[in-house]
């Protein structure tokens, strides 16, 4: 399989377990990893679990399946939750990380190219991000005991030291259900 076809596999566990003897499952689970490391402290920091905006109770007396949104969302919540195997293992994984590469790594994931369409404040230049990390950081809520980057190479360096950590992990069958 190729990399692009690893990305696409539903379970990440299997490309996980893949990863110990595949080099294109591993670069895919790192990915993964990092894509989910992202999500977490850019959206899970923020979600009020136990809040739903609408009421369960508000389609009472419908057949199911009548186009509600109570039973997609509780379907949704059950397999996305932060709480899942997987998010707790990635939560583990980010802690075990080096701070400093750790910080460097989800910035260059979270970085969206200027010259996409759109605004947003990841929208920035290798340069940019530099000069702006301190904004960055704490958006990611890793500023707190991070030395800045004096530099973009300084910076390049510490995420590819953070992810050729979490391609050894996997190459060792380190990473494991939590």
């Amino acid at each position: 399989m190729q990399f692009d076809d690893w990305k696409r596999v539903a379970n990440p566990w299997r490309v996980v377990e893949a990863a110990q003897s595949d080099q294109r499952a591993r670069d895919a689970a790192v990915a993964r990893i990092v894509d989910t490391m992202l999500e977490m402290q850019l959206d899970c920091r923020h979600q009020n679990p136990g809040y739903q905006p609408f009421s369960v109770t508000a389609l009472a007396g419908q057949l199911p399946g009548g186009g509600g949104r109570s039973d997609q969302a509780m379907l949704a919540a059950m397999r996305y939750h932060p709480e899942s195997q997987w998010h707790t293992a990635c939560a583990l994984l980010l802690d075990q990380l080096p701070r400093r590469q750790a910080a460097a790594m989800l910035l260059q994931a979270a970085r969206v190219r200027p010259e996409k369409m759109g605004s947003s404040q990841w929208m920035v230049t290798a340069r940019q991000m530099v000069e702006r990390q301190g904004e960055l950081l704490r958006a990611l809520g890793l500023n707190e005991g991070v030395r800045h980057f004096e530099s973009v190479e300084a910076l390049q360096v510490a995420g590819k030291r953070a992810r050729q950590r979490l391609w050894e992990w996997l190459a060792q069958g380190e990473v494991k259900a939590a």
